[in-house]
Parts: structure tokens; C-alpha cells; sequence
């Protein structure tokens, strides 16, 4: 009879629940979806739940910092367009927690962080940012945002001890530094090199200045493109015309993007050579691929054919570091990423692994094909590592 009781008042708290709309599951620690990506509607339900801590204790800032972090992750799984606002009335935009923070946390640590760091590559809120890395530089996720305002502003200096005090922290994948290592190794003396994401970009700045590793190459993430100030001097620096962005709404990000990347590509006439980080998304060269060639993780840009047959074979067998696609020896919050991320190895493997075997060297054609195996098997997806196999036969 005990038990029957409990089961029964377990179901009314269930169905309760359910009636009113309050959801069982509890609030979780938000990291950024850069680091461990989840679903959208994760994200969605995640800044419900931590609205409603806020509505128990709005002078909280573990719950503000846990409740923005929801909403902009959220934001950035939609392509950082608005429309996830529509999706729950939970849902805020970071400017607008920002004028909510000031009023039930004014001063604090959480409100300086959120205020400097929510406009991403907007360099206008940065002297929040600094009082907040001031008060805490030791914060989960400061390093990133800091070095984001150091790019931004083209502050050499603090970029470079940001990144030393982030990489002595340990606390950074693994996995995102030896691709970036790699990545690195792709480019010729001197290069550019266009980034796009998180994890293509910070990794290859942290190596550069923690470890002074390749630090010839120039680095241009596009997210910072679209900043008219970065824009300017970086085009007149590489002596490329001007492009005028006809909006800088959010929703219009994958527009400019594409406009930015094809103005590049389409006027690049500079003498250090010009490269393109295959974490771009393919959708933004696309109508230039007679132009781009493969360069280990990279793709070179050149107005005349090429072929880096034996450039692949000398970055695969001589110049990357591979072993950690054999085995990891720690446990990568930001593995899925990596995973993900090492799939554009395939590319530069099949083409060495097609020109090793047209030279009957069967035997490094094999040991090719077992680095390829091991990416395929490491993606979950039994779609894609057949479809990989198919390419090493």
C-alpha cells in the first residue's frame, strides 16, 4: 500500500507538471555550443528552465550567466538568426539581457562579461569586457571573448597574453590544437588564411602565440569581415578594393559572408599567397573551385592549374602530426568538433593515396587508406564511412 501511494503521487507530480506547463527536467551548466555542441531545441528548453530560476532569484548571477548562455547558444545553432526568438518567450536576444542585468545585477562581474562579450566581434563594448577579465581572468570562456576583442581592435599585444595565460590553463582541446598544427603546416611561408568558425580560428592564434608556431602566417577569420573598421584595414593592407555591405542585419550574416569571401576571391591580386581553411562552408566559394587546390587542410588559391600531388605527400608523411587520429589520451569535452573537423583530411588522403598507387606504392597507399578508416569510423554516421571506404579501394 506504502508504494502504491508513492507511485501515485509520483504520477500526480508528473501530470501536474505537464497541466501547467512546468517541465521536470532541471537547469543545466551552459558551455558554449562552440565547445559542446548540442541540439537547438536543447538549447531552447535550457533557457526556459533558467528563466524560470531567475523569476526565484533574479539577483543571482550564476542564474544570468547560465540564462545567457542558453539564449546565445541558441541563437548561434539558428545561424545567429532571430527567428529563435519566436520559439519561446524565454527567448532574448543579448542586448536586451544585457539592459536586464544592469537592472537586477548592476556592477557585478556577470553584467561586465555579458555586456562586453554579447556583441561577439563588436569591438564597442570593450571596456566592459577588460573590467570584467579584470575582476576574474580566470573565468570559463573569458580567454576567448578577450582574444575576440584583442583581434577586433588589432591589439597584437594583449591577444598574445591572453592566449599564453589561456594555453597554460590546460584546459584547451587536444584534438583543435594538433588540426590547427596541421592546418598551419598546409601553407606556404608568408600566407593568408581564411577562417570562418571558433574552432578553425582560436587554436591556430593560441598556437602562434603561446608557442610562436608559424607565426608568418596571417590569419583572417571572416566572421571579422563584416566589421566595417576591420574590413577597411584589412582589405587595404592586401590592397583589395572596397566592398560595401548593404546590411548589417544579423539575419543577413550568410549573405555578407559569401559577398566578403567572394569579393576576395574574385580581386585578390597580392603576392603572398592566398588560402582558404576547409572548415569554410562550401557554400561561400563554390562558384570559384576551377580557382582552389587542395592543400592539405587547406585549399590554394590560383588562377593556373596546379598539381600538389607531391606538396599532400610531403605534408601527410613528413609535416602533420597524426597520431592523434590513432588514439586520444584525454577525455575532449570538444571531440564531436574534432571528429567533424578531421574529415577534411579526406581530401588531401585520397588525392596522395591515388598517385601513391598510380606509382605502384602500394604499401603507403595502405597505410593512407587506414588513417582514412580510422576518421570514417570515428564519425558515428555508417552512411559516411561507407561512402569513404568506397573512395579507398
Amino acid at each position: 500500500m506504502k508504494y502504491t501511494i508513492q507511485i501515485l503521487l509520483s504520477l500526480l507530480t508528473i501530470l501536474s507538471a505537464n497541466l501547467f506547463g512546468q517541465s521536470t527536467k532541471k537547469p543545466e551548466k551552459q558551455i558554449s555550443f562552440a565547445k559542446e555542441h548540442k541540439t537547438h531545441s536543447y538549447y531552447v528548453e535550457q533557457g526556459e528552465l533558467w528563466w524560470q530560476e531567475l523569476q526565484k532569484d533574479s539577483t543571482s548571477e550564476n542564474n544570468w550567466y547560465n540564462y545567457y548562455r542558453a539564449c546565445r547558444n541558441a541563437q548561434g545553432t539558428n545561424d545567429w538568426k532571430d527567428d529563435f526568438l519566436k520559439e519561446s518567450p524565454a527567448m532574448k536576444l543579448g542586448d536586451d539581457i544585457v539592459v536586464l542585468m544592469k537592472k537586477h545585477i548592476p556592477n557585478t562581474f556577470t553584467c561586465y562579461y555579458v555586456s562586453g562579450s554579447t556583441g561577439g566581434v563588436e569591438p564597442s563594448a570593450g571596456k566592459d569586457l577588460l573590467k570584467a577579465y579584470e575582476m576574474n581572468p580566470d573565468f570559463e570562456g573569458i580567454d576567448s571573448d578577450v582574444v575576440t576583442l584583442a583581434q577586433s581592435t588589432f591589439d597584437t599585444l594583449l591577444r598574445q597574453k591572453v592566449n599564453k595565460k589561456w594555453f597554460s590553463k590546460n584546459n584547451f582541446s587536444i584534438g583543435l590544437l594538433n588540426y590547427a598544427y596541421n592546418v598551419l603546416m598546409s601553407v606556404e611561408k608568408n600566407a593568408i588564411l581564411l577562417t570562418e568558425h571558433d574552432n578553425d580560428s582560436y587554436p591556430i592564434w593560441m598556437l602562434q602565440d603561446a608557442k610562436e608556431i608559424r607565426k608568418d602566417v596571417t590569419v583572417i577569420n571572416i566572421d571579422f569581415l563584416l566589421l566595417d573598421s576591420y574590413r577597411e584595414k584589412v582589405f587595404g593592407e592586401l590592397n583589395i578594393i572596397p566592398i560595401n555591405l548593404q546590411s548589417h542585419d544579423i539575419n543577413n550574416y550568410g549573405l555578407n559572408w559569401e559577398a566578403v569571401v567572394n569579393h576576395i576571391l574574385q580581386n585578390y591580386k597580392n603576392p603572398k599567397p592566398l588560402y582558404l581553411a576547409q572548415t569554410l562552408n562550401p557554400n561561400l566559394y563554390k562558384n570559384f573551385l576551377n580557382k582552389l587546390f587542395i592543400s592539405g587542410l587547406t585549399f590554394k588559391l590560383s588562377e593556373k592549374p596546379m598539381n600538389l600531388a607531391n606538396k599532400n605527400r610531403e605534408l601527410i608523411e613528413d609535416k602533420f602530426l597524426l597520431d592523434y587520429l590513432k588514439m586520444g589520451f584525454t577525455d575532449d569535452i570538444s571531440q564531436n568538433s574534432v571528429n567533424s573537423q578531421n574529415l577534411n583530411y579526406i581530401k588531401s588522403l585520397k588525392l596522395v593515396y591515388e598517385d601513391l598507387k598510380k606509382n605502384k606504392l602500394f604499401d603507403k597507399a595502405q597505410k593512407l587508406k587506414k588513417y582514412a578508416f580510422l576518421i570514417a569510423d570515428n564519425q558515428k554516421d555508417d552512411k559516411m564511412i561507407v561512402e569513404i571506404k568506397n573512395m579507398f579501394k
